[in-house]
């Protein structure tokens, strides 16, 4: 059985090498045609490299073994040989690619691909990590806006701090008056005694002049509320009399000073209090830091207001206003629209209303 097996395939070894190749076929039907190269390239559209490479037997293996096949059997035809029969020794004459190799090929390239992927994963990742960083570290960042407004809202608030605050005239004046009754009580008390030991040493027999000057202790104490009265008339008394001028010591005429200061004091208290409050319209086209109280020091208004308000405000005259940002302020007093470009230059503000 084996000595059978093996003269069958030493006699297929021998009919295979007698077989022709497709090359030479073609080779030689060519030259008994008498065409050359060139002429069968032209006419199947090839290119001579490609004739000469069918006739060596040479396949190219760029090229897919299909196309080569379509080549032949074209070549055949125009040679006018049996197209199937050359195409047939064509396939015989060359084997195939073992399948192994493709499947071990393909094995590889999976292999790298899935090397690749993991690599294309881990560079995914840091990627997202610093994006996420850089976004965490923007949200984090103030805004230029707030470190620019940040300083000027505590300059502002520093020099409102500093800012002289009017005193009501009212207050003022009613501490003058108290101040002024007890100081004039206690000189009243003090010029009775002075008078009572000087006067009859150096004036005898004028009892007139010394009762019409000093005073009763009793009426002293009992009438020290009402000093204010009781100081006008001995001022008039000494203007008239030289003689009781004379008489009169330091501390009658320091009494008499103080009860005409007390009297001026007076009459521009009553003229304060009688003031007719003013009203106001304050319109922000920009937050603006404000501080605005009335002559009796009453705080109107304080702190930042918000672009778009229009504050409506009462106050009695004159007004202290204190602007952050004059330039984005619009101002009205009882309906009169109040100029102050002279203010708006970009600085802090201080005025008094009406202007």
């Amino acid at each position: 059985m084996v000595a059978e097996q093996q003269t069958t395939e030493e006699a297929g070894l021998a009919q295979e090498s007698t077989v022709p190749s497709p090359g030479k076929m073609l080779r030689e039907r060519r030259e008994s045609l008498g065409l050359t190269q060139q002429q069968i390239a032209d006419k199947l559209f090839l290119k001579v490299t490609q004739i000469n490479a069918l006739e060596e037997d040479a396949v190219d293996k760029t090229t897919s073994i299909t196309f080569t096949k379509g080549y032949v059997r074209n070549y055949a035809k125009q040679l006018g040989l049996n197209a199937e029969h050359v195409v047939a020794a064509f396939e015989q004459y060359h084997t195939s690619v073992e399948p192994p190799a493709k499947l071990q090929s393909f094995s590889r390239r999976v292999a790298k691909q899935t090397h690749d992927d993991r690599w294309m994963m881990v560079t995914y990742i840091i990627l997202l990590l610093i994006i996420g960083g850089i976004v965490a570290w923007w949200v984090q960042q103030p805004s230029d806006e707030a470190i620019v407004e940040a300083p000027n809202l505590e300059k502002i608030k520093e020099e409102a701090a500093n800012t002289p605050i009017p005193q009501a005239t009212n207050r003022t004046n009613s501490g003058v008056l108290n101040g002024a009754s007890t100081n004039t009580a206690t000189s009243t008390n003090t010029g009775t005694d002075v008078q009572s030991t000087a006067l009859p040493q150096s004036i005898d027999g004028n009892s007139n002049v010394n009762n019409s000057v000093v005073p009763s202790p009793s009426n002293s104490q009992g009438n020290s509320s009402n000093t204010d009265d009781e100081s006008l008339p001995p001022s008039a008394g000494i203007n008239e009399s030289n003689n009781l001028t004379a008489l009169v010591s330091d501390s009658d005429s320091g009494e008499i000073r103080l009860g005409s200061q007390v009297a001026s004091n007076s009459s521009s208290s009553g003229s304060q209090s009688g003031a007719v409050p003013i009203s106001m319209t304050f319109t922000f086209d920009d937050d603006c830091w404000v501080n605005i109280k009335d002559a009796t020091g009453e705080a109107i208004a304080y702190g930042v207001k918000q672009s778009g308000r229009v504050m409506e405000i009462q106050g009695v005259p004159p007004v202290a206003v204190t602007l952050g940002k004059p330039d984005n302020v619009r101002i009205s007093v009882n309906g009169d629209p109040v100029d102050i470009t002279a203010f708006q230059n970009g600085q802090i503000a201080r005025f008094s209303l009406p202007m």
